[in-house]
């Protein structure tokens, strides 16, 4: 299994096998800049949202759809998605990560799932300078290596139909 690289600074399973990088962070301390990788626990989405707003429950809530619906990790356990994403999502063992900024590597095969959140924070990592990067259509590229460029986790930009889609690609 592996383990978080210096490089990810983030929320989640620090030994995540599918790691999803965004630009963003969170304001609220301790979560803001946790110096790696760092688990949740029950309760702390909920008060990231509370006190984040609108912008982080569309992150979590789109991401826990994509994960039910990938079926990974045992959220098969759960009958709704809401009660995988209060329950387990991003606590540890979960075997998933939300990392701040970009991944160390995009050229060689990771030990771990990539996925990079939004065209414009895709480029900024340069990931269309990598060996195979192409657009499979005009909201998903991916490279040779298996990282994937996905919509922005929002329910207009990664509409439940792009979530099946998603599944499709890394199930491929």
């Amino acid at each position: 299994m592996a383990t978080a690289s210096v490089a990810d600074v983030g929320l989640g399973d620090p030994q995540a096998r599918l790691r999803v990088y965004l630009a963003n962070r969170p304001s609220l301390e301790p979560f803001a800049y946790p110096g790696d990788v760092m688990p949740l626990a029950d309760g702390d989405i909920a008060q990231i949202n509370a006190q984040e707003g609108n912008h982080w429950r569309k992150i979590f809530n789109v991401f826990a759809k994509f994960l039910h619906e990938l079926k990974f990790n045992g959220t098969e356990e759960f009958s709704r998605w809401q009660d995988y994403r209060d329950a387990r999502m991003l606590h540890p063992g979960s075997g998933v990560a939300l990392c701040f900024g970009g991944p160390s590597t995009m050229t060689s095969k990771p030990s771990h799932q990539v996925l990079l959140m939004g065209k414009q924070f895709a480029e900024e990592c340069g990931f269309f300078k990598t060996d195979g990067a192409k657009w499979l259509d005009s909201r998903f590229a991916s490279n040779r290596s298996g990282s994937v460029v996905t919509p922005y986790f929002d329910y207009r930009q990664l509409s439940d139909e792009r979530i099946r889609y998603l599944v499709t690609l890394l199930k491929g």
